[in-house]
C-alpha cells in the first residue's frame, strides 16, 4: 500500500500528467468516487493561482509523507517505527497523533502485524514512553 486515502482526499494524482499510469484503488467499504478530467485540473491550475498554490502544497505534503513512510519502514524495530511516526506526524509539544483508523490499520501502515503493534504499544506505555487515549497516541519525551 502506498497511500490510504480518506474521505475527501485525492488519490492517483501522479497520473494527472501522464499519458499512461497504472494505479488502482481498493475500498474497505461502500464508497463514492469523483473522477475529475485532467483538462479541468489543468485549466484550474492555469487560471486560479490560489488553486495552484493549494495543489502544490497538497503534492508537497504527499511527497513528505511518502518519504517519511519509506524511512519509517526501513527501521528495524516496532518501537522505532512507532516513535518515528509520532515524531514525524504528531502535532504539538507531545507529538500527539489522532489515529485515522483502527490499530489494525496503523499496524498495516507501519508494516507490522497487529499483534506486534499491540505488544509494542503496551510495552511503550508501561515504560512511560507514550500515552494512549481513545484514538490518540502521545510521545513522552
Amino acid at each position: 500500500m502506498l497511500h490510504a486515502a480518506t474521505e475527501g482526499e485525492f488519490f492517483a494524482e501522479a497520473s494527472f500528467d501522464s499519458p499512461r499510469y497504472h494505479c488502482h484503488a481498493v475500498t474497505s467499504g461502500p464508497s463514492v468516487l469523483l473522477q475529475v478530467p485532467g483538462t479541468v485540473v489543468r485549466n484550474m491550475l492555469e487560471s486560479d493561482p490560489e488553486f495552484a498554490r493549494q495543489w502544490v502544497a497538497l503534492l508537497a505534503g504527499r511527497l513528505r509523507a511518502a518519504r517519511f513512510r519509506v524511512e519509517r519502514l526501513s527501521l528495524k524495530s516496532a518501537t522505532e517505527r512507532v516513535r518515528h511516526l509520532l515524531v514525524s506526524e504528531g502535532r504539538g509539544p507531545s507529538f500527539e497523533l489522532v489515529l485515522p483508523g483502527t490499530l489494525k490499520d496503523l499496524a498495516r501502515n507501519l508494516g507490522l502485524t497487529h499483534e506486534v503493534l499491540y505488544r509494542t504499544l503496551a510495552a511503550m506505555e508501561r515504560e512511560g514512553a507514550i500515552e494512549r487515549g481513545q484514538g490518540v497516541l502521545r510521545l513522552n519525551e
